[in-house]
């Protein structure tokens, strides 16, 4: 499928967030990983919040965590700053603390302490054990790999 740029956040700006999974369509996620494609392909900062703030309750039918292939080709500090604002939501669903608490373990940073202590706090034990880890991750100065 053909898009520009413009379709593209386009279509992100208006599924802020995506549905749950039990209401989602398959025509509508086709659409989400054709949108994750082609950023993938042609990585642009403008669509880092809103590939973010896009999940909605569930996996999104495994295309969710598929959106790391975007995020690993831009500013990881960006990225960083992103998964913080949401983490430090108390009002953060908890499916969607679950995978930005993992998806923190990618891009360990300070400014995710705050927000990986709320996950500290989540009923889910695997929200906790997450964070557990992205923060001795954080804390012991750990880093993935180099980002471009």
């Amino acid at each position: 499928m053909n898009m520009t740029k413009k379709e593209a956040l386009a279509f992100l700006a208006l599924n802020q967030p995506m549905p749950n999974d039990y209401d989602i369509t398959q025509e509508l996620i086709n659409k989400y990983n054709n949108v994750r494609l082609y950023f993938s392909a042609n990585p642009a900062e403008e669509a880092i919040p809103l590939f973010l703030q896009s999940f909605g309750e569930g996996d999104g039918f495994g295309v969710y965590q598929l959106v790391e292939d975007f995020l690993y080709k831009c500013d990881k500090n960006i990225i960083a700053s992103n998964i913080a604002n949401i983490l430090e939501n108390p009002l953060t669903i908890k499916s969607v603390r679950c995978w930005y608490t993992l998806l923190a373990m990618a891009f360990p940073d300070n400014t995710l302490i705050k927000g990986l202590n709320i996950s500290l706090q989540s009923d889910d034990e695997d929200t906790r054990d997450m964070a557990m880890l992205s923060l001795k991750m954080i804390t012991e100065e750990y880093k993935t790999f180099e980002f471009q």
